[in-house]
Formats: C-alpha cells, sequence, structure tokens
C-alpha cells in the first residue's frame, strides 16, 4: 500500500480490501465485514468503519477474507 492511500495516517478497511483486491468494490467488502468473514490480525473486524493505522502497516497487516483467502499489506 503506498503512502498516498491514507488520508491522516490511516485508511478504512472497505478501502484497503478494495486496494488489496480482496474485494472488487465497497459494497461488496461492507457485506464481507457485516456477515463475519473478515479478520485483521486474527481478530474479526465487527464494524465496517475499522481503520488500519500507518504504525499497523509499517509491521504488516494480515488480512483475512473468509477461512482460505490471506493477505499481508505492509507500507511501501
Amino acid at each position: 500500500i503506498g503512502s498516498e492511500q491514507l488520508a491522516d495516517g490511516k485508511i478504512g478497511i472497505l478501502n484497503l480490501m478494495v486496494a488489496c483486491k480482496l474485494a472488487g468494490s465497497n459494497g461488496e467488502a461492507r457485506r464481507l465485514v457485516q456477515q463475519g468473514g473478515v479478520f485483521v490480525n486474527d481478530e474479526k473486524v465487527a464494524d465496517h468503519t475499522f481503520q488500519v493505522t500507518e504504525e499497523m502497516l509499517r509491521e504488516g497487516v494480515k488480512i483475512r477474507k473468509g477461512k482460505k483467502v490471506f493477505h499481508k499489506a505492509v507500507l511501501a
């Protein structure tokens, strides 16, 4: 993820999922979150307004969609 995609040092989970190609659109990403199928660093994302911070991205953020699809997002 490039630093230009961050707003105030944060990026929303919906935008992050679309940027990582885990979802085709924000609507699809929102449905996945509402249905309980999205995890960040092995913790369930309960709200579609969840924000991933720049510090989290520097360390690397593990995003899981469903049971078998994993991506790692890092700040480039």
